[in-house]
């Protein structure tokens, strides 16, 4: 063998090991953003709903089973990735506190097209019955806040809405 030939297998060798650290060292930078982006991932719909239910001292709500929710709400698919319902243990109160998380952000017009015709259709039931609770209907708030969107249907909708913001302020 001549003195090239060692040359290149040398280098050949050399760049195969400097192929093989960079790919090490790339996958394991993929590996650790990932994890810090999941330990950075925001409260669940079920923590801020729970947090303002505990916060503001509601004892009225009850929860609906998630595999409930589509006979309230008509959401297309793909919209949400988790979603928290809450609604009056009374058939004669319209209160309810609801958190969407969305798949992107892109998707909420199709999320308040649902909010919206459910809180229609749950209005029309209490327009001549129970004016008070249409009219809360009426005035309910739907917010988005990065990918959570909250609907509140009550008389506390604003303090409702102050506490979902905190939540999910970076500060908290």
């Amino acid at each position: 063998m001549d003195k090239d030939s060692i040359t290149r297998r040398r280098l050949v060798l050399f760049s195969v090991i400097a192929l093989v650290a960079a790919l090490a060292i790339l996958t394991g930078s993929y590996f650790l953003l990932n994890s810090r982006r999941e330990k950075v991932a925001g409260p669940s719909a079920s923590q801020i709903t729970v947090r303002i239910i505990s916060e503001q001292k509601y004892t009225d709500l009850m929860e609906v089973n998630p595999t409930q929710l589509s006979k309230h709400y008509n959401i297309p698919e793909g919209v949400i990735s988790d979603s928290s319902l809450y609604m009056s243990k009374s058939s004669d109160n319209a209160a309810e506190l609801a958190c969407f998380l969305l798949i992107d952000n892109a998707k909420f017009t199709q999320l308040q097209a649902a909010i919206n015709q459910h809180l229609t259709s749950k209005a029309a039931g209490y327009k001549s019955l129970n004016p008070a609770q249409y009219n809360e209907l009426k005035n309910a708030i739907i917010v988005q806040n990065g990918k959570y969107v909250l609907v509140s249907v009550g008389n506390t909708t604003s303090a409702d809405e102050k506490l979902f913001n905190d939540i999910l302020s970076p500060n908290s």
